[in-house]
């Protein structure tokens, strides 16, 4: 059994193991599923005014204090695992190179910042940046509220043609790749290792607190092993064969330097790419993502079942009147479910559900 203590969740040690056995498409005693729900008696969050999203958004030591009131407002059952990721949204890499975030009480996104390809070489992380030193003291202090609590997350890393994208416009990259193929060459290769260098900046931090677990915002999780989300948001945008030339070998590279990996699939669009990744041997698993308005997940069953077939893991966002379809249409082996529900009791009501379709192989 593995040794970890988390006061939030008193079976952390149990989960773990069954993570663990999850990538490797066993099961110990039950199939896995991450499961939360709301705790009665539940603690208000501090209340405190900001001028603005950005200040709100920036103030670590709030933050971090929401994030702590919020993991012991949770019932983590199942597999699931108190973690906070600190976070400025998906666009902090972009940030760090130079570009200004824009704040919306749900998310930020940067504008623009290459106009003029001859700029490409002075595109570069400082250390001075002001949102740089944000994710950075916001991950130190989450360590040091959560040691014993809660685990910290990797915050959102966006590299290759999502970073490229950022920097560029969406659409713009989407003309140049077909205009100027060469220029987008050079800026991705000069952008090659901004993954690797910024995850290890962060994670440093992490395991320096002593934190042996790796998780971030999809939060399957290994201990004492790089894991990651690789994607490409920008691809539903491209053809395959452009995903392929331009984009692959970034995120082969991706893949093979990390332990252990799940693509996150955005969008009916990006579907035509899924081919292409279960064809790399690496790669651990697929969370395919359908998107609000293609809504529910049973409607992509065909979809999940050919992920499982090409021998893949599973990560699945599920409502939970849906568990029972995909208890009847999946094997337990190799899948990761996941929702919230109402009640602990709710909760607790579901894993028994799980651990019979364990036993029966399909439910």
């Amino acid at each position: 059994m593995s040794d970890l203590f988390l006061s939030y969740k008193p079976d952390a040690e149990q989960a773990l193991d069954r993570m663990e056995a999850w990538w490797h498409g066993a099961i110990l005693d039950r199939a896995t599923i991450q499961l939360t729900a709301p705790k009665e008696n539940r603690r208000p969050l501090p209340s405190k005014h900001h001028a603005s999203y950005c200040e709100r958004w920036m103030d670590v030591e709030y933050q971090v204090a929401c994030a702590d009131i919020n993991a012991a407002n949770t019932y983590w059952a199942g597999d699931a695992l108190p973690s906070y990721m600190p976070n400025l949204g998906p666009e902090i890499l972009t940030a760090c190179y130079g570009a200004e975030l824009n704040f919306t009480d749900s998310t930020s996104w940067s504008e623009p910042i290459l106009h003029d390809w001859a700029d490409i070489a002075k595109l570069k992380v400082k250390t001075d940046n002001t949102y740089l030193r944000c994710i950075l003291d916001m991950t130190r202090l989450t360590t040091e509220v959560g040691r014993g609590k809660f685990v910290t997350g990797l915050t959102d890393i966006h590299p290759g043609a999502d970073l490229a994208a950022s920097f560029r416009d969406p659409q713009q990259l989407c003309v140049d790749i077909i205009s100027e193929p060469g220029h987008v060459m050079a800026l991705l290769e000069h952008i090659g290792k901004s993954f690797f260098e910024f995850y290890e900046l962060n994670d440093s931090i992490i395991k320096a607190s002593g934190q042996t677990i790796s998780t971030s915002w999809l939060p399957l999780f290994v201990n004492n092993q790089r894991y990651y989300i690789p994607s490409n948001d920008f691809s539903i945008m491209i053809s395959n064969e452009m995903f392929c030339e331009f984009f692959l070998p970034e995120l082969l590279d991706e893949i093979s330097w990390l332990d252990r990996s799940i693509y996150h699939l955005d969008g009916p669009g990006a579907l035509r790419h899924l081919q292409t990744l279960l064809d790399i041997p690496k790669l651990d698993a697929i969370q395919y993502v359908y998107g609000d308005g293609a809504k529910p997940a049973s409607r992509w069953i065909g979809v999940y079942q050919r992920i499982q077939d090409a021998g893949k893991k599973l990560h699945i966002a599920v409502m939970p009147e849906e568990i029972d379809f995909f208890m009847a249409n999946l094997h337990p082996e190799g899948v990761m479910m996941h929702t919230s529900v109402a009640t602990a009791d709710e909760a607790d009501a579901v894993l028994r559900r799980v651990s019979r379709w364990t036993a029966k192989g399909k439910y």
